[in-house]
């Protein structure tokens, strides 16, 4: 294991148990989860992940991906992007419980799983136009 990853995976270690422990610790005191340590805290998760994949917080560019690691990046964005709707949905009906769609108060959160589920076939649309173009040149 490279230097830089131990490192990264150390700091992403300390990142999460330094904001859970906080978190922890304001839960105990006011009986509230606090927003801000639930954000910061997944974006821990998500530095830990990052490291143990490719080695570093940053991650690798793309330019210097072989082809593996190009296709692990497309395989995992199409993943994520289901399993983040299907998340958004739940947390929806979570927070909301099963009610007519009319009666639901958190209008964001109605607004944001709608954007969701039309920003990836809007975005493949004007790459391939885009595609199309440079390929007719």
């Amino acid at each position: 294991m490279s230097t830089v990853k131990k490192v990264s995976l150390i700091c992403s270690i300390l990142l999460i148990v330094a904001i859970g422990g906080y978190g922890t610790y304001v839960w105990f005191e006011t009986k509230e989860i606090n927003a801000t340590t639930i954000l910061f805290l997944l974006i821990g998760v998500g530095f830990l992940f990052q490291s143990m994949t490719w080695g570093e917080l940053n991650g690798k560019h793309e330019r210097e991906k072989d082809e593996m690691e190009k296709h692990i990046t497309l395989v995992s964005s199409k993943i994520s992007y289901y399993v983040l709707l299907v998340l958004m949905v739940g947390v929806l009906f979570l927070f909301e419980g099963v009610t007519p769609l009319n009666e639901i108060e958190n209008k964001a959160l109605v607004t944001v799983i709608g954007l969701a589920f039309s920003i990836h076939p809007i975005v493949e649309f004007l790459v391939s136009k885009q595609l199309m173009k440079e390929s007719e040149k």
